[in-house]
Order: structure tokens, then sequence, then C-alpha cells
């Protein structure tokens, strides 16, 4: 079983380098920068095996009361689903149930109540299989 504490950062602009990764709201065209800490990697993400039971994602929004979280989005979920979520105005929590092979992004949505943006945050969630059939490399 895995958990992740991860703090969620946003600002408004642009904020390149040291992990800060830009981002325009959809909805208004408005430029946004955020960034994770914790998590695999220190970005947010999620790394486990298979079977190794449920992990969870517990995200904190870091900011002041002009942002709030209004939801998760998955993508590249599995058949069947393997990613669930629940929120409040400055959580999220993100559920694998960690029984398939995994590599998807979680989007915590953040809403800027001074204008109404929303602002997708998105890192990385991975699992990988209990006894791989080849060994892996990875280079960093």
């Amino acid at each position: 079983m895995s958990n992740e504490n991860v703090n969620l950062k946003v600002q408004p602009g642009s904020n390149n380098g040291n992990g800060w990764v830009n981002v325009t709201a959809p909805n208004t065209q408005q430029q946004y920068s955020f960034k994770y800490t914790g998590g695999d990697q220190d970005n947010g993400g999620l790394k486990t095996k298979i079977g190794d039971g449920t992990a969870t994602i517990n995200v904190s929004l870091n900011g002041n009361n002009r942002y709030s979280v209004t939801g998760v989005n998955f993508a590249s979920d599995t058949t069947p689903p393997q990613l669930s979520s629940t929120h409040s105005t400055d959580t999220a929590v993100v559920t694998d149930l960690n029984t398939a092979q995994l590599n998807s992004d979680y989007c915590v949505m953040v809403l800027d109540s001074t204008n109404g943006s929303l602002i997708p945050c998105d890192p990385m969630i991975h699992n990988d299989p209990k006894n791989p059939v080849m060994p892996r490399i990875n280079h960093n």
C-alpha cells in the first residue's frame, strides 16, 4: 500500500524553472503556473507495483483563498477503471485500486475565484507489473 502526501501550489502568470509548469486556463485563456511537491520524483506522481494494495495520493492546495479545488479528471485509465477521487475546497484524494497495469495522468482542476478561470494541474500515475517479464533499465 502506498500513500503519498502532495502539495499543489498555483499562481497567476508564468514561472519558469524549479518544477513550475506553465498552463493556460482553457475557459479564459489566462496564464498560470503550478507546482507539485511530494509524491514520486517530488512532482505529485505515484509509482507502485500491481497487487501491493490500494494506493492514495492526498493533495493539499497551498495558496490563498482565491483558489479552490473543483474536481479531478483522469486520462488513460484502464478498463475496468483503476482510479477514483474525492475533493473538498482545498484538498483532493486520488485512489488507485492498483489491480492492473496503468500509466495515467490525474488532473486536479483549480478555480480562480477572481476571474472564473479553471486551471488544469496534471502529474503522472504509474503502476508497474509486480514481476516484470523483462528487467527495467532506468537512466537518470
